[in-house]
């Protein structure tokens, strides 16, 4: 997948999202520096109050940590970036979404790859897992790809804790319902039924990774 030109996807292309839960927090895109520590002690300030008495001394230190991961995590090609704080910890998740052109040609996720995922904003797409290592300590994401003829949007979470994964999936795939994504005439377009013929739409994949 290749980013829109920067001169063609703003005010064309448009993708939405919304969250109803709590703890999600969008990520800016801050080159500069000061404009960057301002950000982290304002958001900094608004869990301290969120928190109240759950708040600790090591969190002083923790969440700014944290929230200048926030702006370095952010990619060149994302279009809506998210850290979520689900927990009154200092316990986070990424989330990114990022939409794109795509040769003909390029293959894109079939049987094998993944499972179905009906999101009601967007239509159907293909949920594939993301596993790595970290330390000795396994790691779980997921990759949602849906197709629109030419126009990919990709919603990926990135690798956490399987448990934490269960905690915070549900409102992600909430999030992923109400997406929508307007073509330059204003239409909103549906993705094209993905290539897996054997799969049946299933909205709790996760449930699988946390059973004990």
């Amino acid at each position: 997948m290749s980013a829109f030109p920067a001169d063609w996807a703003p005010g064309t292309w448009r993708i939405s999202g919304s969250a109803l839960d709590g703890g999600w927090l969008a990520i800016p895109s801050l080159a500069d520096a000061a404009q960057q520590q301002a950000w982290i002690a304002e958001n900094t300030a608004l869990l301290r109050e969120a928190w109240g008495d759950q708040w600790t001394v090591e969190n002083e230190a923790l969440v700014p940590l944290a929230l200048q991961a926030a702006l370095d995590r952010r990619r060149p090609d994302d279009a809506l970036a998210f850290q979520l704080w689900p927990l009154t910890i200092a316990v986070c998740a990424f989330v990114h979404v990022a939409m794109g052109s795509v040769d003909a040609a390029e293959p894109m996720p079939g049987p094998g790859d993944g499972v179905l995922f009906d999101s009601a904003g967007l239509g159907q797409g293909v949920l594939s897992p993301r596993l790595i290592d970290a330390d000795g300590a396994a790691l779980v994401g997921y990759d949602a790809v849906f197709s629109f003829d030419g126009v990919v949007v990709v919603v990926s979470v990135e690798p956490t804790f399987a448990d934490f994964l269960g905690v915070i999936s549900p409102s992600i795939h909430a999030f992923m319902d109400g997406m929508e994504l307007v073509d330059p005439e204003g239409t909103t377009r549906r993705a094209s039924a993905p290539a897996l013929l054997e799969a049946q739409p299933v909205n709790t994949w996760v449930d699988s990774l946390t059973a004990s």
